[in-house]
């Protein structure tokens, strides 16, 4: 395998080589509703950008301006959430609906102008209502002008999409009730497993109770194609997986990104190794894995040197899985391949399967080996639980508490109360669950997953140190990081499990945390972090076309 660039090294021509080279990168994006067949066959509505799906790959440099300028054709809100881009200084720049912004009116348009003060493997995606279930998303991969910390011979990047039969008109109103759910026709949710889970179908009937139902009651055939998602790779449906060139000892850095709303996908190449080098945007010490394992959200790069001879063709697999759905031959668990391809001239690959073997993040190490953080000024519990409510409904909470968007963003609030002094989580409401943590003060988060699935944890505005993993009820099944925690901003939290992180209060604003399976958070599987109260400054900081989205949809400033 290649060597890296010694970190430090990188690190000291940085900022010389960003302020030299720096831009302002434009993407002019329309958002509207599209007719697609995904499979060739079903057809369905989608959420698309200037009519593609997934939206266009964006691209830029550390050091850039990095401008989005989006005109909202659908007859809703929308926004843009660059998930991973910890917009220090820009919190009103995040895109999340009613947490940090207002939201871009129908028939009208919005500029993010972010910043780009880091590198790596990012993404792009709606965060009203269930937009980004419907197609509203895309990579974004932003590379290091001074060199990256790996040499490799090309880049590729592969994201993974479940693609729901049905389009999901979910939504998360402010004022429902509280045994209220996700509303929409076909916003249908199930509880899998047990009566205390939080599954959920991202847009169609029930499938837990259908499949058993449907399976015992032979004049009702079950179409599992109308229930569960199909796989797609870089916007093509899985049976046609994009074939991978490679040449004799060249190296390659594959960008894995999982962009979907619900399913955790595997990755592996058959006959190669590979190494993984960046988790979520942090570069990583090498470490070699059979399969990349990647829950909602999260991205991997891996290194992989090509064989000295092209005299054979490969293959590689990805699986779509989920335990927020019932298990179904084909379907859930459901395998594709695609072609890693050496020499045209022959017709047959070496057959491969899927590779099993991976690694946890918290054995993972940070290339810059940041130190773990000193002991927490402040110590906060997430426990993850769900329930059916009275009518049946599946909700979740977190501590007890259903997350519900407010009716004005929490970042107008919080710059209401801008100046000394902290504010107190009282002011944004109950239901939107607020931390308030001081300007730097060490925050740790236990989250712990009472539910009978797994849940991806996302935290916005920051990498978090995972600190610690194990059982939850059991001391000896601790397992500790190394002196350097991996830093992440999503990890999957197994149920019955729990996991600390740990964060440097140093990027003022209002922050989301979420479960990343997208009618998770609209069941309520989310609390607001307001980090920094003090330095966040007031509403007359807000850029102009902010404020006019604002009144457009008659929200005060």
């Amino acid at each position: 395998m290649p060597l890296y660039i010694h970190a430090r090294c990188v690190l000291a021509v940085t900022a010389l080589a960003a302020a030299a080279l720096a831009a302002r990168v434009e993407y002019d994006w329309t958002i509207t509703n599209v007719n697609l067949k995904m499979d060739g066959v079903r057809e369905r509505r989608a959420v698309a950008v200037n009519g593609a799906v997934p939206m266009p790959f964006a691209t830029a440099s550390l050091g850039d301006t990095l401008v989005l300028r989006v005109r909202n054709e659908l007859d809703e809100p929308t926004g843009l959430h660059s998930h991973g881009i910890t917009n220090n200084g820009t919190n009103y720049y995040d895109g999340a609906g009613r947490v940090t912004e207002c939201g871009i009116a129908p028939g009208s348009q919005m500029e993010y102008s972010i910043p780009l003060r880091q590198t790596g493997t990012y993404w792009i995606h709606g965060h009203h209502n269930s937009q980004y279930i419907n197609g509203l998303r895309g990579p974004l991969i932003i590379t290091n002008p001074a060199g990256e910390p790996y040499n490799y011979d090309e880049d590729i990047v592969l994201t993974f999409e479940d693609w729901m039969p049905k389009y999901s008109t979910a939504t998360m109103e402010p004022s429902a009730g509280t045994d209220a759910a996700p509303t929409g026709t076909d916003a249908t949710l199930t509880a899998q497993s047990s009566e205390h889970s939080c599954g959920c179908e991202a847009g169609g009937d029930e499938v837990s109770r259908g499949a058993a139902e449907h399976q015992s009651n032979a004049t009702t055939p079950f179409d599992p194609s109308a229930k569960y998602p199909l796989g797609v790779i870089n916007g093509k449906f899985g049976e046609d997986a994009p074939e991978l060139n490679f040449e004799p000892d060249k190296t390659y850095r594959i960008r894995l990104l999982n962009i979907g709303s619900a399913f955790m996908f595997r990755f592996s190449i058959g006959g190669h190794e590979m190494y993984i080098i960046e988790a979520d945007g942090v570069a990583t010490e090498m470490q070699k894995v059979d399969s990349v394992v990647l829950g909602v959200a999260q991205r991997v790069s891996v290194l992989v040197r090509a064989l000295p001879a092209a005299d054979a063709n490969y293959g590689y697999n990805f699986e779509i899985f989920s335990d927020v759905f019932p298990e179904y031959p084909g379907y859930n668990p459901r395998a594709y391949q695609g072609a890693v391809l050496y020499n045209d001239d022959i017709d047959s690959r070496v057959p491969s399967t899927i590779a099993r073997d991976t690694v946890d993040d918290i054995f993972l190490v940070p290339l810059d080996r940041q130190p773990l953080l000193d002991e927490p000024d402040m110590s906060h519990d997430v426990a993850i639980t769900a329930e059916r409510g009275p009518s049946g409904i599946v909700q979740a909470f977190v501590n007890g508490v259903q997350f519900k968007m407010p009716e004005r963003p929490s970042l107008l609030t919080a710059m209401e109360h801008c100046g000394p002094g902290l504010i107190n989580a009282t002011a944004f409401g109950r239901s939107t669950n607020a931390v308030v943590v001081p300007h730097m003060a060490i925050l740790e988060l236990r989250v712990l997953n009472h539910d009978s699935v797994a849940h991806p944890m996302h935290m916005h505005g920051y990498f978090f140190q995972i600190v610690e993993r194990g059982t939850i009820g059991d001391p000896r099944s601790a397992v500790r990081s190394a002196h350097a925690p991996m830093r992440r901003d999503t990890t999957i939290v197994p149920p019955d499990t729990y996991v600390r992180l740990r964060i440097r209060a140093d990027n003022p604003g209002v922050w989301l945390m979420h479960c990343h399976i997208e009618l998770h958070m609209e069941l309520g599987l989310a609390l607001t972090l307001v980090t920094a109260p003090e330095r966040i400054k007031g509403t007359a900081s807000l850029p102009p076309d902010y404020q006019e989205q604002c009144q457009l949809l008659d929200i005060p400033i």
